[in-house]
């Protein structure tokens, strides 16, 4: 049996642009905003599943989650230079 992995775990794995699919599909539900948002800016993140993502965050935003809210405007101003919807190169 495995244990679930801590908050700091799932946050390095979502930053992580050599994280594998499976790994970085398996985050995209979930319930912290924020490692969802880190999603939005790691390169190991299929466009399409950042759509998803995205989508997400922006309904529970628009619902009134500050939380979601406050994690699209970080990444909205990341400097990364990258967009939610870029395709990887």
């Amino acid at each position: 049996m495995t244990e679930p992995m801590s908050a700091a775990a799932r946050e390095a794995l979502s930053t992580d642009p050599s994280a594998p699919a499976d790994a970085v599909a398996a985050l995209a539900d979930d319930p912290s905003p924020v490692i969802r948002a880190n999603l939005l800016t790691n390169p190991a993140v299929p466009a399409d599943l950042r759509y998803q993502v995205h989508a997400s965050l922006a309904a529970e935003a628009a619902a009134g989650d500050r939380e979601a809210e406050n994690a699209l405007a970080w990444v909205r101003y990341d400097r990364s230079g990258r967009t939610a919807c870029d395709t990887p190169e």
